[in-house]
């Protein structure tokens, strides 16, 4: 006999994988979609709830602006924010402990649609480690 809960869930999650490798930039901004969460069920585990396994949030553009992923036991395991210039390039990423503190910002500099440098800053602000992106060009 067929087990409705686990056949569903199964379903339910064939479907989340499938929007997951889908779903572009153009779709999220075209759907109008702010945020996706993502549940997972254990379902050989006896697990008939599901686990939240990620949150991510869109801006209207239809950018990442920020990213949540949980354990097993729902307790936040990574969780990062982004910020992007009008060209729609990735100019800010912060990275945040467990309770959303800052442990880490990284600033990007672009000049013509080129990666120029990079800056690295600590939890107070203060600048550790930068780097700086040089191009060669063909003749």
């Amino acid at each position: 006999m067929i087990n409705i809960k686990k056949t569903t869930a199964m379903a339910f999650l064939l479907c989340l994988a499938v929007l997951g490798y889908s779903q572009g930039k153009k779709t999220i901004r075209d759907k109008g979609i702010a945020s996706r969460t993502v549940q997972e069920y254990f379902i050989e585990e006896g697990m008939d709830e599901p686990v939240t396994e990620s949150i991510e949030k869109y801006s209207e553009k239809g950018d990442l602006i920020e990213l949540q992923e949980f354990d097993r036991r729902g307790e936040v395991k990574k969780w990062e924010k982004y910020a992007y210039d009008e060209e729609g390039e990735l100019v800010e990423e912060v990275f945040m402990d467990t309770r959303g503190r800052i442990e880490r910002t990284e600033k990007t500099t672009y000049e013509e649609g080129l990666k120029v440098e990079k800056h690295y800053f600590n939890n107070r602000g203060k600048l550790f480690k930068k780097k700086v992106y040089e191009y060669e060009y063909h003749q």
